[in-house]
């Protein structure tokens, strides 16, 4: 009896264990009792969509240093920019070597900050010329926050109309001047692609959400764009954004979790994939990997797509000695390292462990969960103090140009 009793209980054990393999996706097979795993090559045999975000630097004529909005002090640089400090109100010539340096890494698009008014109108304007000259050069894609045009009323669920008037002009105007035009990236089906940000206010969402509703069923717009949502900051869920609530489960609605903030849009990404986990700095690759996948696969029955993040490198030691990041060192010459170490009295920091480009890794973390859109960003283009620059300086030379296009594009 007892041989039977154990015979069955064999039986019943196998079942559930093979059940249990049933029920795992088919499409994306990750590895077995494993945490830290290494992440394939993923060969490129169609060209992947790649956007970059875009930071309109300028001068700053009182204190004569580049526009830093914390404290007005001269930044510390990883990296020195090929073209200095520039001003992209004043020198068309800086965007022209922007974009060709964009062309020469296989962008798709860079995405510009834009407010509705004042200097970015002169830097669109001399985008859609340098565009018209060669439309291989990067398209744009708006980056808007209207976010701080909600006033917070007595009742924070009723609409400030003189605001919402405000911003549906704005929108109305940019959709009809701008975003219909050419150098302004699209989707297959012709659809202009925004990216909106800044929306994550708990008191903000419901008035986001429902002028994003307004706004897809104006007759200027009608539902003729495709919304990205920055969600801001590093590696999250979807649950913090809503993810159950779009779902019909309304609650918790206390704490992180922002209900609903991610029901208007069509596709999400976040703008970091820094961190200062040592879990996440052990695993980092495959940390991510599970990360975006799950991203991915709650997105789908939503019919909605996140979008992979990537980032050429990230050392803010140079200007916050304390902080408490890990880095993603750059690569030259077969091995890994960070400015800050190079500076006079800062740590050395060891990466022998590094035997291939971090950003080669991460990038096939990025191709292994891309979309339907094939759509990648990469954050970001000039941002000289984090370390995260796309853009050429005289360390690297154009090296990160060239591992955009062999990363991302076909040979």
């Amino acid at each position: 009896m007892k041989k039977i009793l154990a015979i069955l209980s064999i039986s019943v054990l196998t079942a559930l264990i093979f059940n249990a393999c049933e029920d795992r996706p088919d499409v994306y097979d990750f590895p077995v009792d494993e945490y830290v795993y290494d992440i394939p090559d993923v060969p490129v045999t169609e060209d992947y969509v790649v956007g970059v975000a875009y930071d309109v630097k300028r001068r700053d004529t009182l204190q004569h240093v580049w526009w830093d909005n914390t404290n007005k002090k001269q930044q510390l640089y990883t990296g020195t920019p090929v073209l200095g400090e520039y001003d992209l109100r004043d020198d068309a010539n800086v965007l022209q070597q922007h974009l060709d340096w964009g062309k020469e890494a296989g962008i798709d698009f860079f995405v510009l900050n834009w407010g509705g008014h004042g200097y970015n109108d002169t830097i669109l304007m001399n985008w859609e010329q340098l565009y018209a000259q060669d439309n291989a050069r990067p398209k744009v894609v708006i980056r808007f926050d209207p976010g701080y045009r909600f006033g917070i009323a007595a009742d924070p669920l009723q609409l400030n109309a003189l605001r919402m008037d405000s911003l549906c002009y704005d929108l109305d105007s940019l959709y009809t001047h701008v975003m219909k035009h050419d150098f302004v990236y699209k989707k297959a089906d012709g659809k202009p692609v925004m990216v909106f940000c800044n929306f994550t206010n708990a008191v903000q969402i419901p008035l986001v959400n429902d002028f994003i509703a307004f706004l897809k069923n104006s007759t200027t717009i009608h539902n003729n764009i495709w919304l990205m949502a920055d969600l801001g900051g590093g590696w999250t869920s979807p649950e913090r954004w809503g993810y159950h609530a779009a779902n019909g489960y309304n609650g918790p609605t206390a704490g992180y979790v922002k209900p609903d903030s991610i029901k208007p849009f069509d596709a999400f990404f976040i703008t970091d994939i820094s961190h200062n986990n040592y879990d996440r700095y052990y695993s980092q690759y495959s940390y991510l990997d599970y990360n975006y996948r799950y991203w991915q696969e709650c997105m789908k029955p939503l019919g909605k797509e996140y979008i992979p993040t990537v980032q050429p490198g990230f050392d803010d030691r140079v200007n916050t000695p304390s902080s408490d990041r890990y880095f993603i060192p750059r690569w030259k010459d077969g091995k890994a390292y960070v400015i800050s170490s190079l500076l006079e009295g800062s740590n050395q920091y060891d990466f022998s462990s590094f035997t291939e480009n971090p950003y080669k890794k991460w990038a096939n973390v990025a191709k292994r969960n891309v979309g339907n859109s094939r759509i990648i960003m990469i954050y970001n283009w000039n941002d000289f103090t984090g370390g995260r620059n796309l853009e050429p300086v005289t360390e690297f030379g154009t090296d990160y140009l060239q591992y955009t296009r062999e990363l991302f594009k076909k040979r």
